[in-house]
């Protein structure tokens, strides 16, 4: 089954739909984390990302989350992959669970927090 070009179908959905959803943002209650403490969570932006996509303004986008207007970018290239091995009968290439890539997640985690908190989104 190729699950990363379902997956990445289910995205560009989803932030299609968005762009419809645009005129009630300002409906949206916004970020408790942010509210609370002052000072921004590591999603902070990431709904005013996903607007911006489904508006087509990828350079907005890009300001308010990087990391999703990049994967967004990278989706379909992905999916067309998954595609092709999906087509050829390729197994899913093998993906070490170890440490070092949960450590590397949760630096990509921490470094996109400390992206936000210093630009003060």
């Amino acid at each position: 089954m190729p699950w990363i070009a379902l997956g990445s179908l289910a995205l560009a959905l989803g932030v299609w739909l968005a762009g419809f959803l645009a005129p009630f943002a300002g409906f949206l209650p916004g970020c408790a984390f942010k509210r609370f403490t002052g000072i921004a969570c590591a999603t902070c932006g990431l709904t005013r990302s996903i607007l911006a996509l489904g508006q087509g303004h990828w350079r907005e986008a890009l300001h308010w989350y990087p990391a999703l207007a990049l994967l967004a970018g990278a989706a379909p290239v992905a999916a067309l992959w998954d595609l092709r091995r999906a087509w050829r009968g390729e197994p899913y290439p093998a993906l070490p669970a170890s440490r070092a890539l949960r450590f590397g997640a949760w630096l990509l985690l921490a470094g996109i927090w400390a992206l936000q908190v210093a630009r003060g989104i």
